[in-house]
């Protein structure tokens, strides 16, 4: 199997996951788990271009699919997708805890949430899932694996129990708009998040907001100035923390940024309902917080590239 950072062919990743060891879940038996956590894992790259996920995320879902298509399960219900998380094959998967750390060999359920556990498909497969032709082939590979196909082909599974599971991992996602827009795409950068959320003390540079499950910041995300989709680079200088709120409003070119680092609330913003709309609309003018080291803040090409191309003037 190959390394972190060794190249990976399309046979070898088709070869691979053709012989997935199910030792480690059922004696050997053709338990499912692994091929629905990567059939997850694919349907979420598939979506955002970044399979990087924390446990907490995966468990409720993927044991949940586990549970439906698994004809006797013998897991615990919390600990079904805790087994394929932590012994998913490292030559596909890394998985560690919140500060990069190997995850303990048994480490359970509850275990694995209060390490703030987190993994992502390694870089050379996510490169080749970035060419649709690829992807596909994998997704019908990994159900056939997962509703126990004796052929261990990546033909069509076609209908009937195929189609049933296909339709059940779609509804088991968080909802996501597809980004692909070529037969290949950029990857996203694992390294982007843990390298610029600690700048951010792990908090919010617009409102301070600062969650956490045990060590792993909750709600808070690293939001890319210029858009990763559009070719921005995955530096910290092209980064700030933002928390899920005010990551969408940016996004989406209702708050903005002057090139003094000053909030820009877009004149086409309205709001109905609760605080939040006005409490939105009392930014424009307020600083945002920024690294203590110069070096890390936010270089102005990036402003400028969101204040043109994104923001709502």
């Amino acid at each position: 199997m190959t390394t972190l950072h060794q190249p990976l062919t399309e046979p070898e990743l088709l070869a691979a996951l053709r012989t997935l060891n199910r030792s480690g879940l059922r004696g050997g038996g053709r338990a499912p788990h692994k091929p629905l956590l990567l059939l997850w894992l694919v349907d979420r790259f598939a979506a955002s271009g970044n399979s990087e996920t924390r446990y907490e995320e995966v468990a409720e879902p993927v044991g949940r699919l586990i549970a439906q298509y698994t004809a006797a399960v013998s897991t615990p219900d919390d600990e079904r997708a805790a087994l394929p998380f932590r012994l998913l094959e490292a030559g596909l998967w890394a998985a560690t805890d919140a500060f990069s750390q190997p995850l303990p060999e048994q480490a359970s359920h509850r275990r694995l949430l209060d390490l703030g556990a987190r993994g992502r498909l390694r870089p050379a497969v996510e490169e080749l899932l970035g060419d649709r032709r690829v992807l596909d082939r994998v997704r019908t590979l990994l159900l056939a694996e997962a509703i126990g196909s004796d052929t261990g082909s990546d033909s069509d599974p076609g209908t009937g129990t195929g189609s049933a599971l296909e339709q059940s991992v779609r509804d088991a996602l968080p909802p996501a708009e597809p980004r692909y827009r070529q037969e290949t795409r950029r990857v996203r950068d694992s390294r982007f998040a843990r390298a610029v959320l600690p700048l951010y003390g792990n908090a919010c540079a617009v409102c301070g907001f600062s969650g956490r499950i045990g060590p792993a910041p909750v709600g808070v995300e690293a939001a890319h100035v210029h858009a990763h989709a559009d070719g921005g680079p995955d530096v910290v200088q092209n980064g700030i923390a933002l928390c899920a709120l005010h990551h969408a409003l940016f996004d989406q070119g209702v708050l903005g940024l002057t090139e003094h680092l000053t909030i820009m609330v877009s004149p086409h913003f309205t709001h109905t309902g609760d605080h939040r709309g006005p409490a939105v609309t009392a930014l424009a003018g307020l600083p945002v917080r920024l690294p203590a080291d110069p070096g890390h803040r936010l270089a102005p090409q990036y402003v400028a590239w969101h204040t043109e191309h994104v923001f709502r003037h």
